[in-house]
């Protein structure tokens, strides 16, 4: 476990952590269930955080210094991916040529509205929400917010399918055990409902309800899943779970 989550610290984060790990994908595979574990203490660590900038600043605003913190912390790891993804996947081309496009470093137009719309949703769902639950609910909530971008890749790791174009290192994730993932999304629903009670397991099921949903159109249009379709559904489940979990709130 303890590999594991060094290797996921490594991988996920620009936190230097100097300790060599001998076969990293096949220990990366193997670790699958502790991944919403790593993203617990990810968040656990920008929570604190957001607990000291609140004795300095509103709700509101800690939530908008959680974004850019994390920022930080993963270097965007998954918004890159989510941009990357939504400029090749709107691109209305080949499969070919899509994927051509998502391994292109520069930003394109759908892929810079991808981002806006994350940022967008995201400080205006925490704005709202933070005015209508105590400071404590806010720092549980955000904890689980950024747990749910590793929640968020282990439910596409349920029974994942591979692109044929997929070169780098999703080649190999497709042949991770279904049990590894179900793990570790019983530990996130565990976590969640201590934190957040019924309110937070609704956000959790529209997260898991859509990833059908992503799932089809990726295999559809790509035919399997790549490295940047993979990671663009962490950023997606984090906008979805608030969604869920603001809506519950609003009602």
């Amino acid at each position: 476990m303890i590999t594991s989550l060094i290797l996921y610290g490594q991988f996920f984060t620009r936190i230097p952590i100097p300790i060599p790990i001998d076969e990293p994908q096949e220990k990366f595979n193997r670790g699958i269930q502790y991944l919403t574990l790593f993203g617990l203490i990810l968040g656990a660590i920008e929570a604190l955080c957001f607990y000291g900038l609140s004795f300095l600043f509103p709700t509101w605003l800690c939530w908008i210094f959680l974004l850019v913190i994390d920022g930080m912390i993963t270097g965007g790891f998954h918004l890159d991916a989510l941009a990357d993804t939504a400029d090749g996947m709107f691109s209305s081309r080949s499969k070919e040529k899509m994927y051509q496009i998502m391994k292109d470093s520069r930003l394109g137009t759908m892929g810079a509205l991808a981002l806006i719309y994350y940022y967008a949703i995201m400080i205006g769902v925490t704005y709202f929400v933070s005015g209508h639950i105590s400071l404590w609910t806010n720092v549980f909530l955000a904890a689980i917010t950024i747990m749910n971008t590793k929640t968020g890749i282990s439910l596409i790791f349920l029974r994942i399918i591979n692109s044929d174009d997929e070169k780098g290192l999703l080649k190999s994730w497709g042949k991770i055990a279904p049990w590894r993932a179900a793990v570790s999304q019983l530990l996130a629903i565990i976590v969640i409902v201590l934190a957040l009670g019924w309110k937070g397991l609704v956000g959790y099921a529209l997260a898991a309800i859509f990833v059908l949903v992503y799932k089809h159109w990726i295999n559809k249009q790509l035919g399997g899943f790549t490295g940047d379709t993979l990671g663009a559904y962490a950023s997606i489940c984090q906008v979805l779970f608030m969604i869920g979990y603001a809506a519950v709130v609003q009602l």
